[in-house]
Formats: structure tokens, C-alpha cells, sequence
């Protein structure tokens, strides 16, 4: 029992990292794309950007590894 907690939470530590990894990974690309054709974004509103947005990312289900 403790055992299978300790890989379903570390489970979802890897999925969490993975999903932070992706979404800094487009951001930066977003923003490179902007600045190629223009749009720069400005400094202090990069800030205010964070890759841990969860509205898209369900992690309600049970997981089994």
C-alpha cells in the first residue's frame, strides 16, 4: 500500500514535470515567433507568464504504473 502510493505520487511528479517542461518549451517558441515577425513582447509582462496553467490538464484519474 505504501509502496504504490509512493510510485502513484512520484507518477504524477514525472507527468507534472513533463507537462511544465512542454508548455515552457512552446512559450519560448511563441515568444521567439513573436519577435521574429515583430511583436516583441515586453520584459515585465514576460514576467507574469507561467507554464503552470492546469485548465487543460486533468489529473483526476487513477493512475497505475
Amino acid at each position: 500500500m505504501v509502496e504504490e502510493q509512493h510510485y502513484r505520487m512520484a507518477g504524477l511528479n514525472l507527468l507534472a514535470a513533463i507537462t511544465i517542461y512542454w508548455i515552457t518549451e512552446h512559450l519560448g517558441q511563441a515568444v521567439a515567433t513573436r519577435s521574429r515577425v515583430g511583436f516583441n513582447c515586453a520584459p515585465d509582462l514576460l514576467t507574469h507568464i507561467s507554464p503552470l496553467g492546469w485548465t487543460h490538464t486533468l489529473l483526476t484519474d487513477e493512475y497505475r504504473w
